[in-house]
Parts: C-alpha cells; sequence; structure tokens
C-alpha cells in the first residue's frame, strides 16, 4: 500500500484525479460540494472514462449555496446518454433531523489497483487547483482490506443518506433559490415569503426516486460476510464458524469475530437482515 499527500501547491489534485478517472474502470464520488468549475476541468477524463467502458457515480450535496444546477445537469445529459454513470443528491440540512453531507472521497480503480483519495477537496475548481487543501492518496490492490472498508464507508453513506434524483423542475427551483441565497443563507431561510418555496421544494424531494439497497452493490468484507449468511434466522456465532475462511481473504486481520459483527450490523443498518435478539438475525 501506498500512501501520498498533496496540498495544491507542490502538486495539484486535479493532475492525479484526472489521470485516474482516465484509467478508471469504476469511479465513485462522494463530496459536499459540486461546482460547474470543477466538473468543466475533469469533464474529457469523465467521457474518458465512459468510453472505455467505466462506470461512475457522483453522490453530491445540495447546499442553497456551493453546488450549481448547472453542474448537475450536466453529469444528468451525460447519464441521459449513458446509464454507466449516476448522480445523486443529499438535500441541504433544512431539517433539524438531517445531517450535514460533508464528504470528501474519490474511489477509483483500474480492475486491480484502487485509488482513494480522501481530505479537503471538493469537486470544484479551488478544490482542485487552486485552493489550498490537504488530501490523502492511497493506492493498493482492490483486494487489500483497507479498500474494502473504504468501499464499505462508501456503501454507508449512499445506502443510509436521503439520496435522491432531482429532476429539471427540481433543479430550476433550487437554483432560484441558491442565487437569492448568496452569502446570506441563514437570514434568507428566516424570510416568511421564503419559507412557503422551501417547503415546497422540500415537498417535491420527498416525492422524487430514491435509492434503493441492493445485495449487488455490496462489496469487500460485506459481500463476503452476505454471502455466507444463512437463509432465515441464524446466530452470530453461526457465522464465526467461517472465521479460517475469511482469515484467507484478510489474514492481516487479527479479530475477525469483531469485524463480523461490525458487518452484521452494517448489513443491518442497510436492512438486508433484521436483528432479533441476543445474536439472533434473519436475512
Amino acid at each position: 500500500m501506498q500512501i501520498n499527500f498533496t496540498d495544491n501547491h507542490e502538486k495539484n489534485l486535479l493532475t492525479e484525479l484526472s489521470a485516474e478517472i482516465s484509467k478508471s474502470k469504476d469511479v465513485k464520488v462522494a463530496v459536499a460540494f459540486l461546482k460547474y468549475s470543477g466538473y468543466d476541468l475533469i469533464k474529457e477524463n469523465i467521457f474518458e472514462c465512459l468510453e472505455n467502458g467505466g462506470e461512475m457515480e457522483f453522490l453530491v450535496g445540495l447546499d442553497f449555496n456551493t453546488t450549481d444546477a448547472k453542474a448537475i445537469r450536466a453529469l444528468q445529459e451525460i447519464e441521459s446518454d449513458n446509464p454507466m454513470l449516476r448522480c445523486y443528491c443529499f438535500s441541504d440540512a433544512l431539517k433539524n433531523d438531517t445531517p450535514v453531507f460533508h464528504p470528501k472521497l474519490y474511489l477509483l480503480n483500474n480492475g486491480s489497483q484502487a485509488t482513494v483519495i480522501v481530505g479537503s477537496s471538493n469537486l470544484t475548481g479551488g478544490g482542485l487547483k487552486n485552493n489550498i487543501e490537504v488530501n490523502a492518496i492511497i493506492k493498493a490492490p482492490i483486494g487489500h482490506e483497507v479498500i474494502s472498508d473504504v468501499y464499505g464507508l462508501y456503501n454507508r453513506i449512499k445506502f443510509r443518506s436521503k439520496l435522491f434524483k432531482p429532476d429539471a423542475d427540481y433543479l430550476k427551483n433550487y437554483e432560484k433559490i441558491r442565487q437569492a441565497f448568496k452569502k446570506e443563507y441563514k437570514k434568507y431561510q428566516r424570510e416568511p415569503q421564503n419559507i412557503e418555496l422551501l417547503a415546497e421544494l422540500k415537498q417535491k424531494e420527498e416525492a422524487l426516486p430514491k435509492i434503493r439497497i441492493d445485495a449487488s452493490a455490496l462489496y469487500g468484507w460485506q459481500k463476503l460476510v452476505y454471502e455466507h449468511l444463512p437463509s432465515g434466522i441464524f446466530k452470530t456465532g453461526d457465522i464465526y464458524l467461517f472465521e479460517e475462511e475469511f482469515r484467507k481473504h484478510y489474514p492481516e486481520n487479527v479479530n475477525i469475530q469483531a469485524k463480523i459483527r461490525q458487518i452484521l450490523q452494517q448489513l443491518r443498518d442497510f436492512g438486508l437482515i433484521k436483528y432479533h435478539k441476543r445474536e439472533t438475525w434473519g436475512k
């Protein structure tokens, strides 16, 4: 495993990211902010990846301030012609029970090696090239346990968050509000005349298509444990019986049973299994 760092000074993140996108078979991006300035810097790499048979997925936060509708529309235009690209959005935290969507994660693999980029850079021109940022760049074989854990993290972001696919009407209203917000988000939100518009947008959002978990999306540890689950009711101890088999996949893991318990909890959170009582589960 190789770990390097970039700060957009000696070497900008764009150089690393654009090269990896072009040669990757699978690209997953989860960022708080997406601006057209960021999309424009990597759009040629996006097309190159797709033309080579690659698959791409973007999870993007909507904040009524930074993320712009133009960038979302650009991805949707590509998606309309190529289903190998998908774009989902996470709502702005207009309600107290909605967490802030704030990841900066880029996960790419070329079929044999994976590259993980995690740090402070959003998918914006500043984040990729101009700002002072700090990002770790991790390269490892796709079978490495660290890569399995990052894919697991990405799945937890994707399948436990309130992600949805915005349509044209939603983006039109989103951009209208964004232009009005500018740098006065909190002030705008308190204005009585805007409460109705925000409520209408939230209602529209609730009716838009959401992401549903599918076992085919599981990777690494999640996939390994899920494929060994018995049908119907089972005990945690039943999965411990596969400990030696799991160790063959991840020989450096010295606490397989703890990992099994962790993965069972993740599969429960995804809705793929149900916890009953006293380490008893149902698939």
